[in-house]
């Protein structure tokens, strides 16, 4: 009978608990009961989660008193009203770059590396390569039991050698991304040629506001002949000193879109290095997924706060390529970056069995029509 357990009710708001109950449950074994619950239903514009746990009373010989024994959670959402960001920016242009400056931030656009090589916020330099569209995550257990390295191995020569130029353009040539100046913002878009067989493009927008937050939209058309991908978003890097992580998704462990279950929202933190499984070889790991915002940060707090709808999101000492490099977790590299990876999807991690079955239909990437994820990104 539930009444066994002490039946626990939290409200929360955008990951803060605001409200918190007993309620008293009498269900019998194979039976089910409707109980109202304790609280009215919210009318302040936010997220709000209801997460209804049913714990130990007391000690026993296998836990002790408060020992969660199951949970479910139900999610809603009063909407925002949307704020305008009106803050003055700058914006200079050179024969080789296009710059944009705000109060408190400097951003740099290069026409011959093609993408964002700078973001300066308070003076820091917060990026160490320019943000690339991803397509691969490291093989697991699973994948290499379906085979999928080979099935897919198209789409990571897409994600290491993507350019901005067709095969056989002039590589010093300058590119010629799309710039759109609006009263308050500045975009600037720029294209990348997959080298893949058939030839695919994608394109990459970044829209700077005033306020030093950067909306980055990935955008690609799908080619048939291609099929579908291990991920779609993009990736990037930071100084290792950025080994902070607070995150508001699914948690507290990692989740992918097949193995979340057990996580519920709300706001975690851990460092970097916590996001790798020790497994005895290295693949996938520390994925997250429906993340509302991450913040990656050093010590004293100063960072990258990265915002999206629900978005999958990842920070690692090292890129899928090199995790998938290694056999074993010595022959990882020294560690010189945190590496970020915002994506709209992660493919599913398994399928009924680990020696063929791949991932269910309903946890790939969906390629028959256009494909769009963005998100934000800002100094704090």
């Amino acid at each position: 009978n539930t009444d066994t357990f002490e039946c626990c009710v939290v409200v929360s708001r955008d990951g803060h608990p605001i409200r918190g109950a007993v309620l008293e449950t009498h269900v019998a074994p194979l039976s089910e009961e409707t109980y109202t619950l304790p609280f009215p239903r919210e009318t302040l514009p936010g997220e709000y989660t209801v997460t209804v746990s049913f714990h130990l009373p007391e000690d026993t010989v296998w836990a002790q008193r408060g020992h969660e024994t199951a949970f479910g959670q139900y999610i809603y959402q009063i909407p925002k009203r949307e704020t305008i960001c009106e803050k003055e920016i700058e914006v200079i242009r050179s024969p080789h770059n296009i710059g944009v400056r705000g109060a408190h931030f400097e951003v740099l656009f290069s026409l011959l590396s093609g993408g964002l090589v700078s973001y300066k916020y308070a003076g820091k330099e917060l990026l160490e390569t320019i943000p690339k569209p991803n397509f691969w995550r490291a093989p697991v257990d699973n994948d290499c039991g379906s085979q999928m390295p080979i099935r897919y191995g198209h789409w990571k020569l897409a994600s290491m050698y993507l350019s901005n130029r067709p095969l056989g353009a002039d590589m010093f040539a300058l590119c010629n991304p799309a710039v759109n100046e609006r009263e308050h913002s500045v975009s600037v878009s720029f294209s990348y040629h997959l080298h893949t067989t058939p030839a695919a493009v994608c394109q990459v927008t970044y829209e700077v506001f005033g306020d030093g937050r950067v909306k980055t939209s990935l955008t690609y058309d799908p080619v048939k002949e291609l099929g579908d991908m291990p991920e779609f978003g993009m990736i990037l890097k930071m100084n290792a000193d950025y080994d902070h992580v607070q995150w508001y998704g699914m948690g507290p462990a990692e989740t992918y879109t097949d193995r979340c279950e057990g996580s519920r929202l709300g706001i975690y933190a851990n460092k970097v290095m916590d996001n790798v499984a020790r497994y005895m070889v290295p693949q996938e790991c520390g994925n997250k997924v429906g993340v509302r915002w991450a913040k990656v940060t050093d010590r004293r707090g100063r960072g990258l706060l990265f915002e999206g709808d629900s978005m999958s999101f990842s920070a690692l000492p090292w890129t899928p390529h090199e995790m998938e490099n290694a056999r074993h977790p010595y022959e990882l590299p020294q560690v010189h970056y945190t590496v970020i990876r915002a994506a709209m999807q992660q493919m599913g991690i398994a399928g009924d069995d680990s020696w063929g079955a791949r991932p269910l239909p309903e946890y790939l990437l969906d390629t028959s029509k256009k494909m769009s994820f963005t998100f934000r990104f800002r100094g704090i």
